[in-house]
């Protein structure tokens, strides 16, 4: 066993929680796998990667947005606080360690710059509203997709989610980081499952401890797994690569990656060029940014870099779609 890793496997023995979070339903995405699709966004993840594209997603609980931009100063937010956990003086104006997500300043904030970030869900609910495009489903080839965060943390919801949604034929797709219970995975979920996007980040276990906090020893027994079903066309599996500079993107990374897939039989995947949005989006959670690789951290990839990833998966054979 990798050292420190008894931690990590007890994350991903667990349980599914039972009581289901999202933070986010889009519809009509194009992005997100075959055809149009409805987006659900579920709450919380076992990683904590550094440059992760939706911070808000990370924590398990509910969580208080403040978005400076949008803030107007009439200061309505503070009288309505019964925790006096804001301060106008602050930057961050939500001092988080009082604050005990009442949201009474969301309820009277008038220009939307204080949000709730975290809604349970009522399944009916839920299934009736992604279900409103069902005729753009079929005209497109599209359906549903999970996200996150990770969604395989809330298995329960998922699968029946996702069991509703095939009593209607659509088509349904996970996106995931890999670090779940296989077992569970496989009786709630899998049987209602048509495509899974997998990302992989870093081959180096103690390298993914470092950038996502968590070592990869599942995430990459979970990957095998599930294309070894691929293989067997019991489910289509898309590995994916998100490039950051100077971390994934690294040759030696890459190549690491691209063996791994060899091996398993991947004849296509996807990379996933870095993207810099999640830079705005940190600060409305209080979060800290805790990676910086000098001008390119607010920029987006270079076509060059972009080719220069691609060539090496390319390499073994494999086809690259950049999304």
């Amino acid at each position: 066993m990798e050292p420190n890793a008894s931690l990590i496997d007890a994350i991903a023995i667990t349980e599914p929680r039972k009581a289901s979070l999202y933070f986010d339903i889009k519809r009509n995405t194009l992005d997100d796998g075959p055809g149009i699709r409805s987006v659900v966004f579920f709450k919380g993840c076992p990683l904590s990667c550094t440059w992760c594209q939706n911070p808000e997603s990370i924590n398990t609980g509910y969580e208080l947005s403040f978005d400076a931009e949008k803030c107007i100063g009439c200061k309505d937010c503070g009288d309505a606080c019964p925790e006096q956990a804001i301060d106008f003086s602050s930057p961050d104006k939500i001092i988080r360690d009082k604050c005990t997500q009442c949201f009474k300043c969301v309820e009277v904030c008038p220009s939307g710059a204080l949000e709730r970030c975290g809604n349970d869900i009522d399944m009916d609910r839920l299934v009736d509203k992604v279900l409103e495009d069902e005729a753009f489903f079929e005209a497109s080839g599209g359906g549903v997709t999970v996200s996150g965060g990770e969604a395989l943390m809330q298995m329960e919801s998922v699968g029946e989610l996702f069991a509703r949604l095939k009593e209607k034929d659509v088509h349904t797709l996970i996106q995931t980081a890999g670090l779940f219970n296989y077992k569970t995975f496989e009786s709630l979920v899998l049987p209602y499952t048509d495509t899974i996007y997998y990302d992989l980040k870093l081959i180096d276990s103690d390298a993914h401890k470092q950038y996502c906090g968590v070592p990869n020893r599942s995430i990459i027994e979970n990957f095998k797994k599930v294309q070894a079903l691929a293989l067997e066309s019991v489910i289509e599996v898309l590995p994916r690569v998100p490039l950051v500079p100077f971390i994934t993107d690294t040759d030696e990374n890459l190549n690491g990656i691209a063996d791994l897939m060899h091996e398993n039989g991947v004849t296509k995947m996807q990379i996933l060029p870095y993207n810099p949005i999640w830079l705005d989006k940190l600060p409305r959670f209080g979060g800290v940014q805790r990676l910086d690789f000098g001008e390119r951290t607010g920029k987006f990839m270079p076509d060059v870099e972009i080719e220069r990833c691609t060539a090496i998966f390319e390499s073994r054979g494999i086809h690259v779609h950049c999304h």
